[in-house]
């Protein structure tokens, strides 16, 4: 087979095929058309006038795609089509489906609460944004310190625990916590958390080799237990559309968090990231630290309790992201850290690592993009996203190919 790869003037990709499209090459067009969604593509066309034979597998291949792109508000359509390859179509009932006679309209954003204006372009060194007032007012979230921050890595005064409390829609959360209403459950099995918009993500100490989660659902509203960290309840006042530019091959969480703290025009903001990833960059608590020993995050002994990425994790992934940044000297410095080498900004950063997703363009709600992205996929890992700017040996930090950059000021 071969495939060749065009733009239309409508700025839709077209993916021509030349010959069967069966189960020897179908693996091959499906990775034709996901090098276009990754590449933030997601208007794609299938010229198949010079296909003969399409198999189930072809077909599978065909209305798989369509489904995904729908699913991000994009499109996906066949044409030309062959006179053979339409009689196939036709008789899987895929023709008016992925081959109308007239093509159908693209699918419009529902989702939206309020009426959308016109976005503002801003640009980083290695980015461009679309800029979406999501509220008229910017009211800060006021964010309750919890805990004790002192230690060079995480927290030392963490006991006891307290009644459980619950995360619901309006609650921004990262730290060290764990889903359950039982302190002393909790206890043995604090981890890396956050929650956002309804869901409530924390990686348990007790071995489990993956995250658990919980989502408000009906009258469900996840309860757990945060001893460390920062908890706030309101809503996202705007939202950044990112890619990036350029010959830059990622965007690093450093310039991203600088971006959003300039925009806001505030001392302090809170983020929520929803990307594709080129790799994060963090550790994760490995043990329960009901009974950790003081100087444990000391040389050898910091390698037991925690494990730390040695090369940028969960490439070409999907990931949520959910932190503080804040300048020096703000209220809220102690709970937070060196956002890097390069830059005087503190911040604290959790990750959820997914997946590949693609994300869809344009406006996006919080709230129903948190609801889809936990309906259709599950967390893989929670980081603590932290710079690894060794000499020699050092990763770098996290990095980002495009995606959603929710913000809003921030206060302690």
């Amino acid at each position: 087979m071969e495939i060749t790869t065009t733009r239309a003037a409508d700025q839709t990709v077209v993916i021509r095929l030349v010959g069967r499209l069966d189960a020897n090459w179908c693996q091959t067009v499906q990775d034709a058309i996901t090098a276009a969604i990754r590449a933030g593509d997601h208007r794609l066309r299938l010229d198949l006038a010079a296909v003969a034979y399409i198999s189930s597998a072809g077909l599978r291949v065909l209305l798989g795609s369509y489904k995904q792109l729908r699913a991000i508000k994009g499109s996906f359509a066949l044409g030309p089509v062959s006179p053979e390859a339409r009689a196939v179509l036709d008789l899987a009932g895929l023709g008016m489906l992925l081959a109308p006679e007239t093509p159908a309209a693209p699918p419009t954003d529902a989702t939206a609460s309020t009426p959308a204006s016109a976005p503002a372009a801003h640009t980083s060194p290695r980015a461009a944004y679309e800029i979406h007032q999501l509220s008229a007012a910017a009211t800060p979230l006021a964010l309750a310190a919890l805990g004790d921050p002192a230690g060079p890595a995480l927290p030392v005064s963490i006991f006891p625990l307290q009644k459980p409390v619950s995360f619901g829609p309006d609650v921004f959360a990262l730290g060290l916590g764990a889903l359950g209403p039982d302190p002393k459950e909790a206890a043995a099995r604090l981890g890396e958390f956050l929650s956002i918009a309804g869901a409530a993500v924390f990686q348990p100490t007790d071995g489990s080799p993956r995250p658990d989660f919980a989502l408000c659902q009906g009258g469900f509203v996840p309860q757990g237990h945060l001893p460390v960290g920062l908890r706030g309840e309101g809503r996202f006042s705007r939202l950044a559309r990112f890619a990036v530019t350029g010959d830059a091959p990622a965007v690093p969480l450093s310039e991203l968090a600088a971006t959003a703290l300039e925009l806001s025009g505030a001392d302090a903001v809170a983020v929520v990231l929803y990307a594709e990833t080129a790799g994060l960059v963090g550790a994760t608590l490995r043990r329960p630290l009901d009974a950790a020993p003081p100087d444990r995050f000391a040389f050898p002994q910091i390698r037991d309790w925690l494990s730390f990425t040695t090369e940028r994790a969960h490439r070409d992934g999907t990931a949520l992201v959910v932190g503080v940044v804040a300048k020096p000297g703000h209220k809220l410095a102690p709970w937070l850290r060196p956002l890097s080498k390069e830059s005087d900004l503190r911040a604290h950063f959790h990750a959820a690592a997914f997946p590949y997703r693609p994300i869809r363009k344009g406006r996006l709600e919080l709230p129903a993009t948190i609801a889809e992205l936990f309906e259709n996929s599950t967390p893989q890992a929670l980081l603590h996203l932290l710079a690894d700017q060794r000499d020699i040996t050092g990763v770098g930090e996290s990095e980002f190919h495009r995606g959603a950059l929710w913000f809003t000021p921030a206060a302690a």
